[in-house]
């Protein structure tokens, strides 16, 4: 019995496969797979943190200065009638969320403009925002268990998908990379 040898096959011919695992490649594949990880906790922890602003709807009032009774500096016998603003404007409230102090009309003038919109997504974002805002019962607890989404997951997206284009439209630009991983996670 003889041997024959094959013929050679040109390169592509041949059937390709895959590189082996080496250290290098399987440290940078790890490397990637926990960042990619990591982001999407630190989307979601931000996501709770606007919801969690928004659900508690905790005003502040700035400090005012206090008022200052210029009578000593008048002179004796001039007495003007002040009776507009006696009490002073009306107190600006505010919100305190992830970017900061934001003015509680700001948030409530951009909940209801969602909910007018002519976009559907848009309204049912608003309606949610909305929901959260009247601290209705039928809203979740917590998004968060753990650093994983809630039971309810797809609800727990959706409304971190809610507060994070409320953040957006509010300015916050870091909102807006936690935003783009939600909606990937919903719809990927």
């Amino acid at each position: 019995m003889t041997l024959t040898l094959p013929a050679e096959v040109p390169m592509s011919q041949q059937p390709r496969t895959k590189r082996p695992i080496s250290v290098n490649r399987g440290q940078a594949q790890v490397r990637r797979l926990t960042a990619l990880r990591t982001e999407h906790r630190e989307a979601r922890l931000y996501a709770q943190q606007w919801y969690a602003a928004l659900r508690v709807w905790a005003v502040h009032y700035p400090t005012v200065l206090p008022k200052i009774s210029y009578a000593a500096f008048r002179e004796q016998g001039h007495f003007d009638a002040l009776t507009m603003g006696d009490g002073g404007p009306p107190q600006k409230t505010f919100l305190r969320t992830p970017a900061g102090e934001i003015s509680e009309v700001e948030i409530g003038q951009v909940i209801t403009d969602m909910t007018l919109s002519a976009v559907p997504e848009t309204v049912q974002l608003g309606r949610m925002l909305d929901r959260l805002r009247r601290h209705d019962n039928s809203c979740m607890e917590s998004l968060l268990r753990g650093t994983s989404w809630s039971q309810n997951r797809e609800s727990a997206v959706r409304y971190a998908i809610a507060v994070l284009t409320l953040a957006v439209r509010l300015g916050d630009v870091h909102a807006e990379r936690p935003l783009r991983i939600v909606q990937a996670e919903l719809f990927g």
